[in-house]
């Protein structure tokens, strides 16, 4: 299987896992086991995305969906956010973070299907 820990979208989306789930933890009850496991649910979904497409010859379906993952993210972070859960600097923080991901998967989604040869 092809080294997946190197990549900098990987690295990236770990260290907002890691802090999610220290995030989470934090949550008031009525919302850590419904909002807080959705948005853990949602990155460990992302990293097995980012794992897939780093293994498969055709890269461009786990990065179509790594980045329809990481829309439903941006979603369920900026609710937290919106219910008053996340603090203004947290969500900007992990917003920022985000928009880095979204752009490295976009590149490689760009440079995977700039490989991929039509045979006539």
């Amino acid at each position: 299987m092809a080294q997946y820990n190197h990549l900098p979208v990987f690295q990236k989306t770990y260290l907002l896992t890691v802090e999610m789930y220290g995030v989470t933890s934090r949550f008031p009850r009525a919302y850590r086991f419904t909002l807080g496991e959705k948005l853990k649910a949602l990155l460990s979904d992302l990293l097995c995305h980012i794992v897939a497409a780093n293994s498969r010859e055709d890269k461009v379906p786990p990065l179509e969906e790594a980045a329809t993952t990481l829309e439903q993210l941006r979603i369920h972070i900026r609710l937290a956010s919106d219910l008053k859960i996340l603090g203004l600097t947290t969500y900007e923080s992990m917003s920022r973070t985000l928009e880095e991901i979204s752009k490295q998967l976009s590149g490689w989604t760009t440079w995977a299907k700039g490989r991929t040869t039509v045979v006539p």
